[in-house]
């Protein structure tokens, strides 16, 4: 069986085959278009979740399971969400992810081909918590940029892409809306909504009981792509000073079973060895929805078997990402 080239389903990039195999179908029908001449609020906080209602497509992010492991030295306090509807946030997301693979050529040969994909984004991002409802997030994009001198010239045309963004307690992503302008092609369009996802996919939940600093909490979500994971991350509440919390954050992924789907077909891969772990440092304020600043870095590989065992294909996986407030 010739398995090249071989989808992605690395952190932050998880999701690229799914999607480009119905990027197609979603661009012709126009669920993500946008209008350049609709009226711009950029009032402090957005009056409505317009995102919910204005053609968004609309991308479930997976829910954490939080579980306190021990309360910290000293008085606990609540870690309460209280955004602010004063003043935006205005928030750069930076992410960069890097694959490369070793995989046979066909069935018929010996061959192997060797492939390395490299991906980078910096998106501004101005969010703004809805008014009277602190479970919803509202935001605009601006120009993105990136190193990639082919997909730097198509992102200025995402300046003006709106969406937004759906939370449950502790400051846990449940659904990401995503509306990019009219004027976007769809390279940008999917290096922009890879990116977001990324950083989702690693969003840090806190725990809704009172904990103090030195307090560890442990999240546990599913993550189905290709591969069906299972992430496990282990939060320290490294120091707190009134609404800000700095948290240390170690990430190990598993596969929960042995199954590799490759998406747009029926074929499938046997999941031979996997490994991918990560740690990171996120501050984040409990008056923002979004993280301040930060930094969080994974790294992995995997082995992948078709029809002929004796000859895997081999991938090593890295991602980062960075949050950091807009120049």
């Amino acid at each position: 069986m010739t398995v090249t080239p071989l989808p992605s389903n690395r952190p932050g990039m998880r999701r690229r085959a799914t999607y480009a195999a119905t990027a197609a179908v979603v661009l012709a029908a126009g669920l993500t278009a946008c209008s350049s001449d609709e009226p711009v609020d950029d009032a402090p906080c957005a009056a409505t979740a317009t995102s919910r209602d204005d053609g968004s497509r609309s991308i479930n992010i997976p829910t954490a399971e939080v579980t306190v492991l021990s309360p910290g030295e000293g008085v606990a306090q609540p870690l309460t969400v209280k955004p602010d509807t004063a003043s935006p946030q205005e928030v750069t997301l930076e992410t960069s992810s890097i694959e490369a693979s070793i995989a046979p050529t066909s069935a018929n040969d010996g061959t192997n081909e060797v492939q390395k994909t490299e991906q980078q984004l910096a998106t501004p991002i101005t969010a703004r918590s809805v008014c009277d409802d602190p479970t919803d997030l509202e935001f605009r994009i601006g120009t993105p940029t990136s190193k990639d001198t082919n997909l730097s010239s198509l992102l200025g045309a995402l300046d003006g892409s709106t969406g937004g963004l759906s939370f449950a307690a502790g400051m846990t992503p449940t659904r990401l809306r995503l509306k990019p302008t009219d004027a976007s092609e769809s390279p940008a369009r999917s290096a922009l909504e890879q990116s977001l996802i990324g950083s989702l996919d690693y969003a840090v939940p806190l725990p809704t009981s009172p904990v103090a600093p030195g307090a560890t909490w442990r999240s546990v979500r599913t993550v189905s792509a290709a591969a069906t994971v299972t992430q496990t991350m282990n939060v320290t509440l490294a120091a707190r000073d009134g609404d800000l919390l700095t948290l240390d954050v170690t990430v190990d992924e598993e596969p929960v079973n042995s199954v590799f789907a490759i998406p747009g077909s029926e074929a499938k891969l046997h999941i031979n060895r996997y490994s991918m772990t990560g740690k990171g440092s996120i501050t984040v304020d409990l008056r923002r929805l979004l993280p301040t600043a930060g930094r969080m870095s994974m790294k992995g590989g995997r082995e992948l078997v078709g029809d002929d065992p004796n000859r895997p294909i081999l991938q090593q996986n890295e991602f980062t990402l960075v949050w950091r407030k807009s120049q």
